[in-house]
């Protein structure tokens, strides 16, 4: 028996041997694992008769044995071997194929059965946004990684160009002419979906017959592989001079594709169609060879058909098509509208197959109806424009895919791979190919930790407890959210009211990812998938932590507190540098490699130059014309560190410059310049990765993210008094400790500061406080009403050192004026102050049955057909709804009394009138106008039993905050200046100071016969998108369409309406776009003469949106009104569809 053995090994091993020199996939084994040990593979042939695709692996005699329906899925086989025996992961991002010597066997047989024929791969995008000038040894190691993960259809663009070069020149075109109309590869795409053309043209005829030789090495090798190559069919593609050359011709203008003029569609019921159709699939069969599927998407994306009847056109597209190629199938993309129903009711169903892009998406839930039955392909397209953030619906196809595959007589026969880019989260790319191999739904975390094991090569606890912190955030992407858009901001065109697609995850909860894969054991770490691994999610830390810094950035630019603005830019400025390291270790991210690949493939100097701008226009500003800019944005080295990073200094330069200046707005950017002249530079970017990827992600996962905060136990402190002052310190950091971390707290010559605790701490917890106290006690001869600050000072960390400061403001007390009584039913101290009050003072809130407030008052100071009025000159808040203004009631001297009323100003809501509805004095109503900050004067008067509540920023211009009857009001009513820390949340007192109250008499006048003052009148704004013109908002039409919309680039943006005359004002209604949860934010300002601006109203919070808009009542005199921008919850534009203004001359 040993004998016989001997003999069948000695014979099988020549005979393999001589098999692998023309097996295709021996030889793909070859090129990925080595000879040594791909020899040790016995590959076979299993008859696939009538069947689908099936791989077998077992072992015997010793030897690894795959089978496999075709050369492909044979190495699909020994992929599934790799990752579930011999714990190797080989992808497009990162490999890891630490194999021993001896290959190891499975322990028992192992078969799969794909449940679907079709298992397509690559997006039309792909070719550009996953590289255009990728080499023929890329594509073949991408070919073989596609293999290796079963799909078996792959879409090949590249040398289609060649096609229609030579087929038009039978059209009465030169090849000069059609190298003009053809684009640069980084665009072809595009062009071949019949949606532009002629970017950076002329295309070269050497580049075309590279791209050719290209294309056809493609096309060879995956038909030798027994996979099919998916060409562009023809549907209609032609210059837009077509006809002039072709009289006989009908051709149909379509227009333009996001603002770049799109190729003429020739009609196909027109003769000429058929001819050109023919002569197309002619050209491409001799280039190369048949295939037997053709990817087209009739009026895509917009395309329109004219007069031409759609469904004797798509009947004419596929009888060319089959005309040429019998038995081919019409590939078309589910997306959109497409494929038109008419297309599908006239064609032959069976000879079309849709592969579709939005199977993942919510509101999808029947294709088999929406395509009558057509074929199809359960698709996903996680990304638009090749961006590199990790996130894709792998919870969601789980689910959806076999549960469409397990209906009774369904057409789904297929997956189809469509990212924009495929080079991007190999995890997701490995977890959809495997679906159709699957027998159902996959145990989630037990196919990540086979992940997690593969990938690295081991078993290592913190690479599956890595692994299940990405399925739990990253992977688990919910249906509702987009996860084609999300970046991070760096990426983002600079605006302080950037936020970024949001997030379905908690970024703390993602960190743990980094912190876990920099614990893999050491032994683990060698291979390109760790190290790919590390920086991507390295990476994506920073990209989220970019979310919460900018905010921060944000709110010391309004607070124009320079110092620290300069502090936090300079922070986002060594974060942008640190990225830049970081995506510099790894050759998947590094822009230079494509730019290097690009000059190769170039003829001379000159073409290297175009070819340079293609490929990084297409990152940038798309291309010249478009509105398309930063479409394509990514983290990739190079990019990071020399154009994203020039932008937000740029921008940061111009808004410190304001914030020296005291202008309003900095000096605009013309960012399409900026894109512009870096793509035209020629700056030759790092071709090779540098660095230490380990050492770099380290860094990340120690970012030295920190604040500060600083408290007392109560703001009043009379000459000589002490208070507590308590600061801590927070370690943001949810990774690393925070070391030598030391606290400060700076006071006024004179004040005593005594340390009540320690004041350092050598750590701080990852996610840890600090505190520290002192007591500070005031001089005795300190004058009452002055209010002094208290700063705090953070310092942290071993080397750099990092910095933090905050600030509180105490009041020194005394009396009141001896003119007013007091009511206190919290905490409080009161200063006289040049001609008012200052008061500190507590209070948990005024709303219903909280009453808790401080008032210096005067008796019966309200009279009938009367108005007081005070200017809030300061208020240091301790919340939102601070409260400090003019209160109101019958009896002030206590809580409850009937006739109770307040105007005040507040931090976060503007200014709120708030009134007792129904006597029993407490507050139980209130109305609110946004866009007032102090210095604000506050009015209230009385009609009655009605009181109304204004404001005003300059005492001549009004905002009407609310009105309201107040039953139980008295004749008289007592009047003060009051303040409420409504500190219930935060329990810090507040400051405010008040001006005495001054009496007038009412000056409301009749408006009923005010009229519209706006409609139609000139108007102008700060900016506005592409057919968002400013004169929407004043065109009568209160519809979501057409309106006005402008980037709040700088935290704000503006459009203003000119009346042509100065208007008593009585109301202005304000509508927003409507849209479900959508809210805005923005100031009502008025003007004379279109220069000095004073506020007569706005909105802030929360409420949406909706179709009666905010009517904002006011006394206003006003030539021009402006309507000021400042919030949007759902991007980063402000919306109006009208804004009406009511007055009379």
């Amino acid at each position: 028996m040993a004998l016989t053995l001997l003999l069948t090994m000695l014979v099988s091993v020549p005979e393999a041997a001589a098999a692998r020199v023309d097996d295709p996939a021996a030889q793909a084994l070859d090129r990925l694992i080595g000879t040594a040990r791909a020899e040790q593979v016995t590959l076979r042939a299993i008859d696939r008769g009538t069947g689908r695709d099936r791989f077998e692996v077992s072992a015997e005699n010793g030897r690894l044995v795959v089978a496999g329906t075709t050369p492909a899925v044979r190495l699909t086989g020994f992929g599934y071997y790799l990752r579930h025996v011999a714990h190797a992961d080989i992808s497009i991002n990162g490999s890891q194929t630490d194999l021993p010597e001896r290959l190891p066997l499975p322990a028992a047989p192992i078969a799969k059965d794909s449940s679907v024929d079709h298992r397509f791969a690559l997006n039309d995008t792909n070719q550009g946004y996953a590289g255009p000038y990728l080499s023929w040894e890329e594509w073949q190691r991408r070919i073989d990684v596609m293999a290796l993960h079963g799909i078996n259809e792959v879409l090949v663009y590249e040398g289609q160009e060649a096609v229609y070069q030579r087929t038009f020149t039978q059209f009465g075109y030169s090849d000069q002419e059609m190298r003009a109309w053809i684009p640069q590869p980084g665009h072809q795409a595009w062009w071949l979906l019949q949606n532009m053309c002629c970017t950076d043209g002329p295309v070269s005829q050497q580049l075309i017959d590279q791209r050719v030789e290209l294309g056809r090495k493609m096309t060879d090798r995956l038909r030798s592989l027994g996979m099919v190559p998916v060409l562009p069919g023809y549907f209609g593609t032609v210059p837009a001079d077509f006809k002039s050359r072709n009289p006989t011709a009908n051709t149909v203008a379509q227009g333009t594709w996001n603002k770049l003029a799109r190729p003429h569609w020739l009609d196909p019921t027109n003769a000429v169609f058929a001819r050109v159709a023919a002569r197309f699939y002619q050209v491409q069969t001799e280039l190369f060879g048949d295939s037997t599927m053709y990817k087209m998407d009739l009026l895509h994306e917009g395309g329109t058909a004219g007069t031409v009847d759609v469904a004797k056109a798509s009947q004419a597209v596929q009888r060319a098509l089959n005309t040429a190629h019998p038995q081919a199938l019409w590939t078309i993309l589910g997306w959109q509208k497409n494929p038109l129903p008419a297309t599908l009711q006239a064609i032959d169903r069976g000879k079309m197959f849709i592969v579709d892009g939005i199977s993942e998406e919510p509101g999808i839930t029947d294709r088999d109806k929406d395509f009558l039955g057509t074929g199809y392909a359960f698709g996903t397209i996680w990304n638009f424009g090749g961006h590199f953030n990790l996130g894709a619906r792998l919870t969601v196809w789980n689910e959806k895919f076999h549960a469409w595959r397990a209906k009774a007589g369904t057409a789904m026969n297929g997956i189809a791979l469509m990212p924009e880019a495929i080079d991007n989260n190999p995890a997701a790319v490995a977890f959809f190919a495997d679906m159709p191999w699957q027998d159902g739904p996959a145990d989630m975390r037990a196919w990540f930790d086979d992940y997690a094991t593969a990938r690295y090569g081991g078993d290592d606890p913190h690479a599956k407890a890595a692994w299940r912190v990405l399925l739990d955030t990253v992977y688990s992407w919910p249906a509702g959210a987009d996860s084609r858009h999300v970046t991070g901001l760096y990426d983002d065109e600079p605006g302080l009211a950037n936020t970024g697609y949001p997030l379905p995850y908690d970024i703390a909860a993602f960190d743990k990812a980094l912190d876990e894969l920099l614990q893999v054991d050491q032994s683990l770490r060698g291979s390109g998938a760790y190290r790919y691994d590390l920086v991507d999610v390295a990476r994506q830390v920073m990209a989220n932590h970019s979310r919460l810094l900018l905010p921060k950035i944000r709110a010391a630019y309004h607070a124009k507190d320079i110092g620290r603005f300069e502090r936090l830019t300079g922070q986002w400025a060594d974060w942008t540098r640190l990225l830049d390291r970081l995506l510099g270790t790894d050759p998947n991210f590094l822009l230079g490699a494509w730019q290097a690949e690009a000059h190769r493939q170039a003829a001379t100097p000159a073409e290297a130059a175009t070819l340079d701008y293609n490929l990084k226009s297409l990152v940038t500003l798309w291309a010249t014309g478009t509105d398309l800019q930063d479409y394509a944005r990514r983290e990739m080295n190079g990019l990071v560190g020399q154009y994203y990073a020039k932008r937000w200094e740029l921008f940061f330069d111009s808004l410190a410059a304001a914030l020296r200046s005291g202008k309003e707005y900095p000096q605009p950017i013309d960012w399409q310049a900026v894109a512009q002249d870096w793509s035209k530079a020629g700056t030759e970017l790092a071709a090779e990765p540098s660095g230490d990827a380990y050492a770099e992600a380290s860094r990340v996962a120690r970012l030295p993210y920190g604040s500060v905060s600083v408290g007392v136990d109560h703001k009043g402190v009379k000459p000589g008094g002490t208070v507590k002052v308590t600061a801590t310190f927070t370690n943001d950091n949810t990774l690393r400790p925070a070391d030598q971390v030391a606290l400060r707290l700076d006071a006024p010559e004179g004040y005593q500061v005594a340390p009540t605790s320690p004041t350092g701490s050598d750590q701080v917890a990852a996610r840890g406080t600090f505190s520290a106290t002192w007591t500070v006690t005031v001089p005795a001869g300190q004058t009452p009403g002055h209010t002094p600050a208290l700063d705090v000072t953070a310092s942290w960390g071993a080397g750099d050192v990092s910095q933090d400061s905050a600030s509180v403001s105490l009041l020194i007390a005394g009396a009141a004026p001896a003119s007013y009584k007091t009511m206190t039913s919290t905490r409080a101290e009161f200063a006289p102050v040049s001609g008012g009050v200052a008061i500190a003072a507590g209070g948990a809130d005024l709303w219903r049955a909280t009453n808790e407030l401080a008032t210096a008052y005067r008796k019966d100071a309200l009279a009938n057909a009367r108005q007081l009025t005070s200017t809030v000159r300061r208020q240091d808040g301790a919340a939102d709804w601070t409260r400090a203004g003019l209160v109101v009631s019958n009896n002030l001297a206590a809580t409850g009394s009937a006739g109770y009323a307040n105007i005040a100003v507040t931090p976060g809501r503007g200014c709120v009138f708030g009134w007792d509805s129904d006597s029993d004095g407490q507050l139980d109503s209130y109305s609110e106008v946004g866009g007032f900050t102090p210095p604000v004067r506050v009015r209230i008067g009385k009609s009655g039993d009605r009181l109304t509540g204004s404001c005003s920023g300059d005492g001549k211009n009004w905002s009407v905050v609310g009105s309201a009857r107040v039953p139980g009001a008295e004749a008289t009513l007592d009047a003060g200046l009051f303040l409420s820390a409504a500190n219930r949340h935060t329990g810090q007192e507040a400051i405010a100071m008040l001006t005495d109250p001054v009496a007038a008499p009412s000056t409301a006048r009749d408006s009923t016969g005010d009229t519209l003052r706006s409609l139609r009148k000139p108007v102008k704004a700060l900016s506005w998108e592409p057919n968002r013109n400013p004169e929407h908002a004043v065109d009568g039409d209160r519809d979501n369409s057409p309106y006005f919309a402008s980037q709040m680039d700088w935290g704000a943006t503006w459009w203003q309406v000119d009346l042509g005359a100065v208007n008593n004002l009585s109301r202005v209604n304000v509508r927003n776009y409507v849209a479900g949860e959508r809210y805005y934010e923005y100031r009502l300002e008025g003007s004379l003469d279109g220069t000095t601006w004073y506020t007569i109203g706005g909105r802030r919070g929360t409420q949406p949106a909706t179709d009666a808009g905010d009517t904002l009542n006011m006394e206003a005199k006003a030539r021009y009104v402006r309507v000021l921008g400042t919030y949007n919850n759902a991007n980063l534009a402000f919306h109006l569809t009208e804004v009406s203004v009511y007055g009379k001359q």
